[in-house]
């Protein structure tokens, strides 16, 4: 018997085979591609940390800066009002 070239032989696989030798080639890209989002996920995530960290401690830095001139400014108004008491005592004894 005699078998051309050009002549293709059924595929003898199963179907089953066939959907289990396609799955098994697709699993590790599934796997790599799944690793790389989680990577960039994960990335993502501690890039925002960073940023949200770097936000808040500028933040504090400026309420600190705040509180300080806002004591700075209560010292002042206290002496001013002390002063303007005391001029007022004088006008009016």
């Amino acid at each position: 018997m005699c078998v051309r070239s050009s002549e293709s032989f059924p595929d003898t696989r199963t179907p089953t085979m066939t959907s289990a030798s396609r799955h098994n080639k697709r699993k590790p890209k599934t796997r790599t591609h799944l690793r790389v989002l989680s990577l960039t996920r994960r990335r993502r995530m501690l890039r925002a940390e960073k940023e949200m960290e770097m936000r808040n401690m500028k933040l504090f830095l400026e309420n600190q800066s705040i509180i300080r001139e806002n004591e700075a400014l209560k010292k002042k108004a206290l002496l001013l009002h002390q002063e303007n008491n005391a001029l007022f005592s004088l006008l009016h004894p």
